[in-house]
């Protein structure tokens, strides 16, 4: 039996369900660590749980974007286990809510919760279920708490939730728990004192909440009786009755199952004396198909060679005109006229002279070589008309042997399948029968499933009951100091700084008047290197969480940080001007020891207090401490290359195509 006082949530699994395949992320009890390259979307994951547990909107990188389509997160609150599932492309949609493992889903029927309090879901709030589950109450906290006549606000589970995760920009960052906007700062410090029992109205808040929860059981209960009436009256038959008809429909589906495949390899065996006719049919087919093509071909050439011998013809043709031509030209040798313009004499020789002569030997030889070609054409010719003629006749005869070959073929298809395709339809009517039986057997147990959860629900109440009233018991007899709330996580913040260790670690408490770290009795904001921030910030966190182990506080068992070697070692750009890189020197915070000491504090811290606690870490980083891995191996539940290397996947989405 474990020995929490506090709230537990537990994370079991992550599961972003994917369009080709799922991408899961199991966590364990006490430390996880997750590392690898930039960009392979390490601080995704961390991101998609946040949104699982009702943040606003959640960063997609492109690879999310093309393959994911929603989140499932299975989780355990306070002993139950749940799963959350929601739209990772649609914030405002419904967040559903199944009581069951992931693998028990779809016996179950979900709840669906607003996401936001803007506008009320089916179900109610999606940050009431978490509060009611974690039994924390739901309390209304004072927006100007030194007026007495101050508005209130609803307490929510996001409020609760940022003393549990640190994201890349909170690491480190001097405005942590958002000190620069007063309004949002005046409810995180009232988040403060409701965490750790330190508001003065958190005895009649308790009051109210065992009044509201008593007041709900006794409701459930009376919704069950009138329930299980109904159910009785209607003979709708036990949960046991039901088990026992869905097994027994799923014999009989397995048992139709192996027929059909039995069936069906009868129904091969039996055609295999048909396999040398189908060969046949296949052979002969492809036979017909080339001979198909060659014709086609031929016909091709055919038509080119009739444009070529029409072609030669006409130039023969036109060749022998222009002999004819030569030949009927007069003889100028010797002749006389008269100018038409002047009526001197003159000597037709002279145009001889002026005009070129044809001689009509060279044509005549041009056309004898176009009368071989013609010839040759023709006889190409009526080479590709015999082919032709050839290939149509085997083509005739070879579609008549398939013709023939198919019809045996189907004959004895007739014969020998047509029982066996028979008796299949017969026992797959019986088999879609029986399926939707299944389904409404299914459905009917969801009902009994629904009507058990209203008896969980019920003995769950009776426990939070239980414990509120023991929690109201403890403060009416002595409530925590502030004092003492601040002394017990200030010690184990020094307990922490002084491990890794860091330099003149003095003046460390918790401030009376921000609750947030003192160091060198100088507040946490005034502290000039980023990387002291980074170690202080995570400190906090674990301090946190260590008093909430064994004290009576409603801090939920879960501890998130991206990036832990933020200023340690590695610092991107955009956070060197939040940090005075001379002081971060000064420090000594590069010194790789600091940066092993942490993960050394978080490996002894999860070897110590996870027999005994259920609670969780989950760490996110780039790399880790040179020579540690080995050491650190049994908690890593993730780690990313960007680069193929063996044991690593490339990424989160791990069948994304590389980036170029």
């Amino acid at each position: 039996m474990k020995k929490n006082k506090s709230p537990r949530l537990i994370l079991k699994k992550l599961i972003l369900v994917g369009r080709e395949k799922n991408y899961i992320v199991p966590f364990n009890l006490g430390l996880n660590i997750i590392y690898g390259d930039s960009d392979t979307g390490k601080s995704s994951i961390l991101n998609i749980i946040d949104y699982l547990l009702g943040a606003s909107e959640v960063y997609l990188y492109d690879e999310i974007e093309v393959h994911g389509k929603y989140g499932l997160l299975e989780l355990e609150l306070n002993g139950d286990i749940y799963t959350i599932k929601r739209d990772i492309f649609n914030p405002r949609s419904h967040i559903e809510v199944y009581h069951s493992s992931i693998e028990q889903m779809e016996g179950v029927f979900p709840k669906e919760y607003s996401s936001s309090f803007a506008k009320e879901g089916p179900a109610g709030f999606f940050s009431d279920f978490m509060l009611e589950a974690l039994n924390i109450s739901l309390v209304k906290l004072k927006q100007a708490p030194s007026k007495a006549d101050s508005k209130m606000s609803s307490l929510s589970f996001r409020d609760i939730l940022k003393f549990c995760f640190l994201d890349q920009d909170d690491v480190g960052n001097k405005d942590i728990l958002d000190q620069k906007n007063p309004v949002v700062f005046v409810k995180n410090k009232e988040t403060f004192k409701f965490l750790h029992n330190l508001l003065d109205s958190q005895i009649t808040e308790l009051q109210e909440d065992i009044a509201e929860k008593t007041r709900i059981k006794n409701g459930i209960i009376q919704q069950f009786t009138i329930i299980s009436s109904f159910l009785r009256e209607a003979q709708l038959e036990t949960t046991e009755s039901l088990e026992g008809k869905s097994q027994k429909l799923s014999e009989e589906l397995k048992a139709i199952d192996t027929e059909i495949f039995q069936l069906t390899h009868s129904m091969k065996s039996n055609s295999d004396h048909d396999n040398e006719l189908r060969e046949i049919i296949v052979t002969k087919q492809s036979h017909l198909d080339n001979l198909t093509l060659n014709k086609m071909y031929k016909e091709t050439q055919l038509d080119q060679n009739l444009r070529l011998k029409r072609d030669y013809q006409q130039d023969i043709d036109k060749l022998l005109a222009s002999v004819e031509v030569i030949k009927k030209l007069p003889n100028h040798e010797g002749h006389y006229v008269n100018c038409p313009v002047c009526d001197n004499e003159l000597n037709a020789s002279k145009f001889n002279e002026l005009f070129s002569q044809y001689d009509s030997s060279s044509i005549e030889l041009e056309i004898k070589s176009l009368k071989n070609r013609f010839k040759e054409v023709s006889l190409l010719i009526e080479r590709d008309r015999e082919s032709i003629l050839g290939i149509i006749e085997e083509i005739t005869s070879l579609s008549a042997e398939i013709i023939r070959a198919k019809d045996m073929l189907d004959l004895k298809t007739r014969e020998f399948v047509s029982p066996f395709m028979s008796q299949r339809d017969l026992l797959n009517t019986r088999r879609g029968e029986l399926n939707e039986e299944n389904k409404r057997i299914d459905y009917l147990l969801k009902l009994r499933n629904q009507l058990n959860e209203l008896t969980k629900r019920t003995d769950v109440l009776t426990e939070q009951i239980s414990q509120l009233n023991s929690r109201m018991i403890t403060l009416v007899e002595g409530a925590p100091s502030v004092d003492g709330v601040l002394g017990s996580i200030a010690d184990w913040l020094n307990e922490f700084l002084t491990f890794i260790p860091i330099r003149n670690p003095y003046g460390i408490k918790i401030s009376d008047k921000t609750f947030l770290p003192v160091v060198r009795d100088r507040d946490y904001s005034k502290l000039t290197s980023g990387g002291l921030r980074t170690l202080v910030s995570i400190g906090y966190l674990f301090s946190l969480l260590r008093n909430s182990l064994n004290t009576d506080t409603n801090y939920p068992s879960l501890v998130m940080i991206d990036t832990v070697g933020k200023y340690i070692g590695k610092t991107k750009a955009k956070y060197l001007e939040n940090t005075n890189q001379s002081d971060d020197k000064l420090e000594g915070i590069n010194d790789p020891k600091k940066y092993k000491n942490i993960y050394s504090y978080l490996s002894l811290l999860s070897d110590e207090l996870v027999e005994n606690y259920d609670f969780q870490v989950i760490v996110v980083d780039n790399d880790l401490p040179e020579s540690m891995e080995s050491q650190l191996d049994k908690y890593i539940v993730k780690k990313f290359s960007a680069d193929e290397r063996e044991g690593f996947e490339i990424g989160f989405i791990n069948n994304a195509s590389p980036r170029v």
